[in-house]
């Protein structure tokens, strides 16, 4: 698993307020978003998806309840059946907004683009990131049935904290940091390391090769059609001939 994923997910990452990620050679395009879709990485983003406490807690004790009350939906029989299954997520999708910062997350996978985009793109961008990580791991659900999560330490800094666990599945184990930020009374998250991989340097790794590539209009028409469609692949976004053929070489005449 730690080799796969190394492959997969070449972005590493230090402490959060180490942001933003140094440069590093990004991997021609490989179905990195597909492959965030296995079972145990899907298992670590829906664990953001739940409710918010009425006071905070230290961040370990926040993500522990989180923890608690995201596996409690998951195994509630009254949401097992197939004709549940959308009410199973519209309840996870609802305490969602109120525990995960999505505008700092938007904020970090656009890195420098989102400086220059207007208080209505921003909107519309939050927007559209938040739809595609809950449809992109919506049909996950069945597959946290049998993992456990233990909780190792966590590491506060000023307003940001860390907090590690590790996610337990039959025949793996999986690294988990959550990083999150204060806000007022709260903790929220704002990150995911999985395995030594942050989620949002990964996503802006994908971004900044198609706003590079094409321009930013392109990357929000392309999130608009595949949401439309229910079905989100980042990595097949349009990009122009040019930004996919090699040169032709010069021959002597």
């Amino acid at each position: 698993m730690e080799e796969f994923l190394a492959r997969q997910f070449p972005v590493r990452v230090g402490e959060p307020a180490d942001w933003p990620p140094r440069q590093v050679e990004v991997m021609k395009p490989s179905n990195k978003l597909a492959m965030l879709k296995s079972g145990a990485l899907a298992l670590a983003l829906l664990l953001t998806m739940t409710a918010s406490l009425a006071q905070a807690g230290s961040p370990l004790e926040d993500v522990k309840s989180l923890m608690d009350e995201v596996m409690g939906i998951i195994h509630n029989p009254a949401y097992q059946s197939p004709a549940q299954k959308a009410a199973r997520i519209q309840i996870i999708e609802k305490v969602t907004a109120r525990r995960v910062d999505y505008q700092e997350m938007a904020r970090r996978t656009l890195d420098n683009t989102w400086d220059s985009l207007s208080k209505a793109q921003r909107s519309e961008f939050v927007h559209l990131f938040s739809e595609l990580l809950k449809t992109s791991y919506a049909d996950r659900l069945d597959e946290l049935n049998k993992a456990q999560v233990t909780y190792q330490k966590e590491t506060r800094s000023g307003r940001q904290a860390e907090v590690t666990a590790l996610i337990l599945r039959p025949n793996d184990k999986i690294p988990v940091t959550f990083c999150l930020l204060q806000d007022a009374q709260e903790w929220k998250i704002y990150d995911l390391v999985i395995d030594g991989v942050s989620l949002m340097s990964n996503f802006n790794s994908q971004f900044s090769r198609i706003i590079k590539a094409t321009s930013y209009g392109e990357l929000v028409q392309c999130l608009r059609v595949q949401l439309k469609a229910h079905k989100v692949d980042v990595d097949t976004c349009p990009t122009p001939p040019s930004a996919t053929k090699k040169p032709k070489s010069k021959t002597a005449g």
